[in-house]
């Protein structure tokens, strides 16, 4: 049996994160140019010129929020998780593989909004989700996280942390009917959100 060398922190792991997490808040708004407008002409034109980067901002507005928050998940989780080993780095390399693409789908729907860029664009957004929830399954079952995690606990984080994923997969099929409707289903996880917080703190 192969044993899987296990450590007392996760500093490195939570550098590494923190600093991939960073570039790809950066990479973002690269996919903004700035348009091509004579200067002569820029007060006409240049704010129709703007308006045509609509779904450009809103993309970027959208990514933005949801890599912050799992940012501050990811961030939360490791604050209740005080051990580790290979199967843990593994499994965050495969988090933050996920977490890095995100800027592709992104400029594709901000450029394109098709329903295939929105497609590959919540596909990898559920497999952020449901890789970091996987990655909380692992550290919990293997007894890594803190004694103040108990049965209930672990298993009410891993259940919030598939929300997310739930919404962004609704959102393809969605999509099939209503590419703007699917545009706005991620509204959803704020209400579903408050709804597990509620139901969590019910005694």
């Amino acid at each position: 049996m192969v044993r899987l060398l296990e450590g007392e922190d996760t500093d490195r792991i939570d550098g590494l994160s923190d600093g991939l997490f960073a570039i790809v808040l950066t990479l973002l708004v690269l996919q903004f140019q700035i348009p091509d407008v004579p200067a002569d002409r820029a007060a006409t034109e240049l704010p129709a010129a703007l308006a045509d980067q609509e779904t450009l901002l809103f993309s970027y507005l959208l990514s933005f929020g949801v890599v912050g928050l799992y940012w501050i998940v990811h961030h939360n989780l490791f604050e209740r998780i005080e051990r580790h080993d290979r199967g843990l780095l593994y499994g965050n390399l495969v988090f933050l593989l996920f977490v890095s693409f995100i800027p592709f789908p992104t400029e594709l729907v901000g450029i394109y909004g098709t329903q295939f860029a929105w497609t590959l664009y919540a596909c990898n957004l559920a497999l952020v989700g449901l890789s970091l929830t996987g990655l909380w399954w692992y550290a919990y079952r293997r007894g890594f996280t803190i004694d103040e995690i108990t049965p209930r606990v672990g298993r009410a984080v891993a259940t919030r942390g598939l929300i997310s994923p739930a919404v962004f997969l609704l959102s393809i099929a969605v999509a099939a009917v209503s590419l703007t409707a699917a545009f706005l289903t991620p509204i959803l996880i704020v209400p579903l959100q408050a709804l597990w917080v509620h139901r969590f703190r019910e005694p």
